[in-house]
């Protein structure tokens, strides 16, 4: 394997856009069923991080790009002391991308989008826990859905697969209004709360289904909605919500690659008093269909790395790549959307590690236009919806949870971190 390694094509924004208020660092936390033992964790993690050349690595700055550098220092877990998704200081971290914590029951890897997408973190972090339990004198079948300690990667894992895909397609150009912005009083001290919502999976996925669209879907609509009643339902802002979903880029183009290989699918809609929520989530549904449509998404594949191949953007220095990618990033991401939700899906391990495992939740990181955003997962039949916020406010999100509440019939169980003026 190479000692050094080009950003995929996803990678290269993150490191210019980052800062206190845009951590670019997510979080994907287990809570188990006995205290963690700190010792076996750190073994753990050294073992497990060798299966893993590309998360074993440091950042170095290039003329033209970024690139990863082999780290040969031995990684460090800790016991969880700050927020969640603060940032993450190579230099407090032995120049690592990644961290590892525990705090009584709960362990959570936190990474930097930089280094891979949340696909490729659940893979990370099965390898973890499974070496882990095993350290612990747990004999554990891997059911062929990990990868083991000791096993040599493959080549097809290191893959940037937006090169991979890379096809000249012609795309229509599409002017896009500015979103709704959320606005509220920063937390003090900074930092993020977050909201759990945990509903019955199994019973909500049947009430998306039997309204004829995805649990994905559903979600997106109800938070639509949710936006409209908080903040626009009295006529002061008519801007639409956008609501942007990362896609799995794996579900449609074949790939084993453990880099980022995701895209972005913007879904919007202007609500007002006439609107039904029903008619809107029919409208999300079409709208989401469309835009995770293979076809779309292999536009936004070549689109992205079309202008990372131009010739007059290839040569230019890296400090003046850093200005553009700062400025793309407000004019094309941040001001066209109005919150993230990430749902990374149904997390399977093998049986011997579940019976271990209570509950899985997954924190996306705030912004400073997006600061609620709002990541979810399941495990079992726990469906676990997380708002990680940076303003006191919190109406949308619990008006978010009745919404869905009264709607399906189903009452989520609400617990917070209880960061900042309370919740």
């Amino acid at each position: 394997m190479d000692n050094w390694y080009r950003l995929d094509n996803a990678a290269k924004i993150f490191p210019a856009v980052t800062k206190k208020s845009n951590t670019s660092v997510y979080r994907i936390a287990v809570r188990l069923k006995a205290n963690v033992d700190p010792e076996k964790l750190q073994s753990a993690a050294e073992m497990a991080l060798k299966r893993y050349p590309l998360m074993a690595v440091k950042l170095r700055r290039g003329v033209f790009w970024n690139f990863f550098d082999k780290n040969e220092s031995p990684i460090l877990i800790s016991e969880e002391n700050n927020y969640p998704c603060s940032p993450l200081i190579p230099k407090q971290n032995r120049g690592y991308f990644l961290r590892v914590l525990y705090y009584k029951q709960q362990i959570s890897l936190e990474v930097f989008h930089a280094l891979t997408d949340g696909a490729g973190a659940i893979e990370f972090l099965k390898t973890l826990l499974y070496q882990y339990f095993r350290l612990k004198g747990k004999e554990i079948d891997p059911q062929g859905i990990v990868l083991l300690p000791g096993q040599v990667p493959e080549q097809c894992e290191l893959d940037d697969s937006f090169r991979k895909y890379y096809k000249p397609v012609k795309k229509a150009k599409v002017k896009r209004q500015p979103s709704f912005r959320i606005v509220g009083t920063p937390l003090e001290p900074f930092g993020n709360n977050i909201i759990h919502g945990v509903f019955p999976a199994k019973a909500l996925n049947s009430h998306a289904k039997n309204k004829g669209v995805t649990l994905t879907e559903y979600l997106t609509a109800s938070l639509i909605y949710a936006i409209y009643l908080s903040y626009q339902q009295y006529g002061l802002q008519k801007e639409p919500v956008v609501i942007s979903v990362p896609v799995n880029l794996r579900r449609f183009f074949p790939s084993k690659t453990l880099r980022n290989f995701f895209a972005v699918a913007n879904v919007g809609a202007t609500v007002n008093a006439e609107t039904g929520f029903d008619a809107l989530l029919a409208e999300v549904s079409k709208e989401m269909k469309e835009k995770a449509s293979k076809e779309a998404l292999q536009e936004i594949i070549s689109d992205n790395v079309h202008l990372e191949r131009n010739y007059g953007v290839k040569f230019v220095p890296l400090f003046l790549k850093n200005i553009v990618l700062k400025q793309a990033f407000n004019i094309q991401g941040e001001n066209l959307k109005t919150i993230t939700i990430s749902n990374l899906g149904n997390i399977r391990f093998p049986d011997d590690l579940a019976e271990e495992i209570e509950e899985i939740s997954v924190i996306l990181y705030p912004t400073l236009k997006s600061p609620i955003n709002c990541g979810m997962c399941s495990f079992g039949d726990r469906l676990n919806v997380s708002f990680a916020r940076t303003i006191r406010e919190s109406d949308l999100i619990f008006r978010f949870f009745k919404l869905v509440a009264e709607d399906s019939g189903l009452e989520p169980e609400i617990y917070s971190n209880d960061w900042g003026f309370g919740v």
